[in-house]
């Protein structure tokens, strides 16, 4: 049995780059058959597991079926300020698993979530378990990046610290890896075994590959409104070639995050606005609407400050369509088979730059168009395959 730790991608609608991978493991081994799958959801109160519910199954299985809203902070919306989140939350109770007893030799404990609650405070008592336990890492970021949240950064070190406890961890990138092991060395903890498994792409069946739609060109961005993923930075650079004449449009599609952040960036939205600049902030958006952008935009940019993995920027090329990023860590990862035109992300000046080549430079433009048609990429049966391999790699 596959006991799958879900929790984020069943209890939000919004697809991060996290919860789209959350929801593609469990659909791609439920497909898989074999072992048993049961998806579980973290009850923070009783400190331990419960069943999923059958909003929790929706929100799992189908995160954008009736009653989708755009909200703009939806967890918190949906969860707490409505009657059904709010019965939801308080039937959890009725569907917790104790912590000892529920795991034997033959099961597995995956956890695919990012863990900033007690799971942390309890993973010594599951590692005592029977059975295997295994953890996806995603991201270092906040140990990268200190400071965006005073609360997140001590969360994350005891999350680090706990992931040692883990028979394998799976790391979406070598970046990841990389962080991950040197963290370990910073606290002083023996390293465990690691293992890279990058991100398939998420989307499914065939390809699609078509032209830009025609008229004023579209630039799309993908990415929570969050200080690290550099809006700032790209607002700044649109704004001044706008001035300089270049006739482009911009929209947005993410979640809201954390309020300071999202809030600066909302600011700087409303004054774009009043002074009739074309940018859209789409909120988040269902799967359908999400592949339309990436069919209709000219190209994208994905100008964050840094990644465990870069979905979006996987996305894009999937769809034929080049992207202006940065090429360090885990981004550099998915940008170096080619589609990817590499700009200093940090930089407004070195980033409209970029964003000027792709406008002004048709010859540019379809050579890196190109480049994202021809790549190859790892399907959800491919990451499946690996991964089963793997667990049965760890407990030989």
């Amino acid at each position: 049995m596959i006991y799958l730790d879900v929790t984020g991608a069943a209890t939000s609608r919004i697809s991060t780059g996290i919860q789209r991978a959350a929801r593609g493991i469990h659909r791609a081994l439920s497909l898989h058959g074999g072992q048993g799958i049961v998806p579980l959801v973290w009850d923070n109160k009783g400190r331990c597991y419960a069943s999923l519910s059958p909003l929790e199954s929706e929100y799992l299985e189908q995160p954008f079926a009736e009653g989708f809203r755009k909200l703009l902070w939806p967890d918190i919306q949906e969860q707490y300020l409505t009657l059904r989140g709010l019965k939801n939350r308080l039937g959890r109770s009725e569907r917790r698993i104790p912590r000892s007893g529920f795991l034997n030799d033959s099961d597995t404990l995956l956890i695919t979530d990012l863990c900033w609650d007690s799971r942390v405070d309890v993973w010594r008592e599951y590692a005592a378990e029977p059975g295997l336990k295994v953890a996806i890492f995603h991201d270092a970021m906040p140990l990268r990046i200190p400071g965006q949240n005073f609360m997140w950064d001590g969360l994350f070190k005891k999350y680090v610290k706990g992931l040692a406890l883990m028979d394998l961890v799976i790391c979406v990138s070598r970046e990841t890896e990389e962080n991950l092991v040197s963290a370990w060395k910073e606290f002083r903890i023996s390293p465990k075994p690691t293992k890279v498994i990058t991100w398939p792409v998420p989307f499914e069946g065939e390809r699609v590959l078509r032209n830009p739609r025609a008229g004023r060109p579209r630039i799309l961005y993908v990415s929570r409104l969050l200080r690290r993923k550099n809006h700032s930075e790209l607002l700044e650079a649109c704004e001044g070639l706008w001035r300089e004449g270049h006739e482009f449009s911009l929209d947005l599609i993410g979640t809201a995050d954390a309020p300071p952040d999202t809030l600066a960036i909302i600011s700087r939205l409303a004054r774009l606005a009043l002074a009739k600049r074309p940018v859209r902030w789409l909120c988040h958006v269902n799967d359908a609407d999400l592949s339309q952008a990436y069919e209709e935009c000219s190209f994208t940019v994905f100008p964050s400050r840094m990644e465990g993995f870069g979905l979006p920027i996987l996305e894009s090329l999937w769809y034929g369509k080049p992207v202006v990023c940065g090429g360090n860590g885990a981004m550099g990862e998915v940008a170096s088979g080619g589609g990817c035109l590499i700009v200093d992300q940090n930089n407004p000046v070195a980033l409209a730059e970029g964003i000027r080549r792709l406008l002004g430079d048709p010859a540019t433009l379809q050579e890196l168009s190109e480049e994202a048609r021809q790549r190859s990429f790892h399907t959800w049966d491919d990451y499946t395959g690996d991964l089963i391999r793997e667990l049965k790699e760890v407990r030989s």
